[in-house]
């Protein structure tokens, strides 16, 4: 799984559809160049078939604000302070290192928060796309936590930004997901935009799963 991009639902449509073209390119291509083709083919898609990166200048406004980085709270509130303990406990079987699944939780609540998610949507999307693994990165180049795909730094964010970075792909994902549930308002088709499966439900339902696992009450935007 990755942000806005699934391996399995888009990639092999690409490659079926690019096949007769690329196979000279592709055998005499090293490792490195396979993985750039692979990115270049799916975000064409996602361009073309898709229509994700079809965005509106207002919404390219609004998505770089949520691009820049948030400085944390000198003094964590106290509903942040409580809820933060209880998600280390929570992701312990994903995350052992509890100085890390600290910061996972951290961020997840100030990036949550500041793009008016639930955390425990944001929990159960990393949960399903990396399995909480922040050095993830899939066979078509999607990084970290979040699984997001390279190509939001060049359209709307950072070269820069680091995707691997905890703190870094929280906020990319966070955002990223907050523009699709404003642009197709159930979070559902949120959902499936920001798999690449708008439309289709068995994305949503796996986070959705995901998400009573981290006590979630509200399935809504």
């Amino acid at each position: 799984m990755l942000g806005g991009v699934s391996p399995k639902a888009l990639l092999a449509g690409v490659m079926v559809a690019c096949f007769l073209v690329s196979i000279p390119i592709w055998l005499t291509s090293s490792p490195e160049d396979k993985q750039h083709l692979a990115q270049t083919a799916v975000k064409k898609m996602v361009e073309t078939n898709v229509d994700l990166l079809d965005f509106k200048p207002e919404e390219k406004e609004e998505l770089r604000n949520m691009l820049k980085p948030e400085e944390p709270a000198k003094q964590p509130d106290f509903e942040q302070t409580v809820w933060v303990k209880d998600i280390i406990q929570t992701i312990q079987p994903w995350v052992s290192d509890e100085s890390e699944a600290e910061a996972i939780a951290r961020w997840v609540y100030v990036y949550s928060k500041r793009s008016n998610l639930s955390p425990e949507l944001v929990l159960g999307v990393i949960a399903v796309e990396s399995r909480f693994d922040h050095f993830a990165v899939s066979n078509v180049g999607a990084i970290g936590l979040m699984q997001v795909m390279p190509f939001w730094k060049d359209e709307l964010g950072q070269q820069k930004d680091n995707l691997l970075e905890i703190e870094t792909n929280i906020r990319y994902g966070c955002a990223i997901l907050r523009i699709y549930i404003n642009r197709y308002k159930t979070l559902s088709r949120a959902l499936g935009a920001y798999n690449g499966s708008l439309g289709r439900m068995k994305y949503p339902n796996k986070v959705f799963a995901a998400m009573k696992r981290f006590k979630a009450t509200d399935y809504g935007i």
